[in-house]
């Protein structure tokens, strides 16, 4: 454990790139998100008080994709980047892993609790004094703080570990790696939707919330253990 967490110092140095450029890119998303609702709403004289508003404006999920680029492509930095620095200071590719693992975990623990805050702000202010809906979204949980930090987190981590997973076999099979994972996942992709294509309708409506949060541990899992067996094979460059 020891190892890991020295991972997760060795990480975290770049205080920056962990937890100042997505706040920032969150920021950037939440003005944008108010200047598109109030144009909207001087375009079709809607106001926040009319019917159907709320909900056409709880349907954005800006602020929730906005940072999801940002995070994949540090969960590659996070490896192709730091591995052969940890592995000249003396660092085990187990405890890489792990470290790694955890320094994902902890920075989408952070943005879960900045987005909850964020939303607790806004509730408090009236969705920021004109009605506009940033962080109180239908992907995010409509309001219901519980859903949001599990989507912020879990969403973040999701995207930590899938882009960890492309660094992992770029260090370990050069850059026909990820073209390799890319292409296999689109064929599984492909895969399902052509076995239950009969069965969408009836799928779409028997929908539950909780299926997003088993789909999205399963792919951290797969992605945590796809980072840690390329990370046995690669090579320090």
């Amino acid at each position: 454990m020891s190892r890991a967490t020295a991972v997760v110092r060795l990480q975290l140095v770049r205080r920056t790139t962990w937890f100042l450029v997505p706040l920032g890119i969150m920021l950037v998303a939440g003005v944008a998100t108010v200047i598109i609702q109030l144009a909207i709403q001087r375009a079709t004289g809607m106001s926040p008080s009319s019917p159907g508003y709320a909900d056409s404006a709880r349907n954005n999920p800006a602020l929730a994709w906005s940072v999801s680029g940002y995070l994949v492509a540090t969960g590659v930095a996070s490896i192709s980047s730091v591995f052969p620095v940890a592995s000249s200071l003396g660092t085990t590719r187990r405890g890489f892993a792990a470290g790694t693992f955890l320094t994902h975990a902890l920075v989408s623990a952070y943005l879960a609790v900045v987005a909850a805050a964020m939303l607790g702000l806004e509730l408090l202010t009236g969705h920021w004094f004109v009605g506009i809906y940033v962080f109180d979204t239908a992907i995010l949980g409509a309001g219901n703080v519980v859903v949001l930090l599990l989507v912020m987190f879990l969403g973040s981590l999701t995207a930590f570990t899938v882009g960890a997973v492309f660094g992992g076999v770029w260090l370990r099979f050069g850059p026909r790696g990820p073209l390799g994972v890319a292409v296999v996942a689109v064929l599984v992709l492909a895969g399902l939707l052509l076995a239950l294509a009969p069965s969408l309708a009836d799928i779409a409506a028997a929908f539950e919330f909780w299926w997003l949060a088993v789909v999205g541990v399963a792919l951290v899992l797969v992605a945590a253990g796809g980072t840690s067996l390329s990370l046995r094979g690669a090579s320090v460059r």
